[in-house]
């Protein structure tokens, strides 16, 4: 049998018990790698582990607990000696206006998609430079790119990261480290239809959602290609950046876009039975 193309690496995946860390696991595995699963919830990652065809480690991890992140970085080294890769992929959303958004719903949103991403980078990165070289992946999202309204919060840590990625790009280059981000367009998992239930913006669903194994394939592209950023679909992104060469459009645009997508945020209720409670107030 033809070794994969991760054949012995170490790979850390945040946020891997559901939706695209899920599918990223599951390929990541089919190509060989030793996985470590990290997430706040054990139970699933353990159910995730067990149908993996080699033995990974499943941590239960909160990445805004920077002892906890140290705590997962050790035992991946324990388990498997070294770690080549991290895939940041954790990140929570809490659709809602900004004006009607508590400090909780900003601060949990931050802590987890922004600071969470860079307690687990900044732990990994040691080893990364003692090793001689590594990948670091960064799951963003399309609104790293364009604003998505009902989610400024959201937006704002994902247009945070792509800034963060793009230094850090340039800052490790020297330490042979690749440093990529995903901008995945809307997806197929828990997270879309939490959005669907509480108010998500109607922009999300202005495209048919997309299987979680597409950005599982950018992920494998971003680690063997070495590739800096991705766009899943690669025309949504091409169409996002020429957008926001001209902001003013894309005030004038977006509730037009709005207005039409809000019929397909519908059928996409109407498909799981999902009835929307409005914004997300007391989350």
């Amino acid at each position: 049998m033809k070794p994969g193309k991760l054949h012995g690496k170490t790979v850390i995946i945040t946020g891997a018990a559901g939706g695209i860390g899920t599918a990223t696991a599951a390929l990541l595995d089919r190509e060989g790698a030793n996985l470590v699963l990290a997430d706040i919830d054990l139970p699933r990652l353990q159910e995730l582990a067990e149908r993996l065809s080699r033995p990974a480690l499943a941590v239960k991890c909160n990445i805004t607990r920077r002892e906890e992140v140290a705590e997962l970085v050790a035992r991946a080294q324990e388990k498997f000696n070294t770690i080549d890769v991290l895939v940041n992929n954790a990140g929570i959303i809490i659709p809602s206006l900004f004006e009607n958004c508590s400090d909780d719903q900003i601060e949990k949103q931050v802590a987890v998609n922004l600071m969470g991403t860079i307690h687990a980078t900044y732990a990994v990165l040691p080893v990364l430079i003692k090793n001689g070289g590594g990948n670091i992946v960064t799951i963003s999202s399309m609104a790293g790119i364009v604003p998505e309204t009902y989610s400024s919060i959201y937006t704002a840590t994902k247009f945070a990261l792509r800034g963060f990625n793009l230094t850090l790009a340039l800052e490790l280059k020297k330490h042979n480290i690749a440093v990529s981000t995903i901008f995945p367009d809307t997806t197929d998992t828990p997270m879309l239809r939490f959005e669907a239930a509480h108010g998500g913006s109607p922009l999300t669903f202005l495209n048919t959602p997309q299987k979680p194994e597409n950005v599982a394939r950018s992920v494998l592209r971003a680690i063997t290609d070495k590739k800096l950023e991705q766009y899943v679909p690669y025309s949504s992104g091409i169409l996002s950046k020429l957008l926001m060469c001209a902001p003013g459009a894309v005030i004038r645009l977006w509730p037009i876009l709005e207005k039409a997508a809000e019929s397909k945020k519908i059928a996409y209720q109407k498909k799981y039975n999902i009835v929307e409670r409005g914004e997300n107030k007391n989350a």
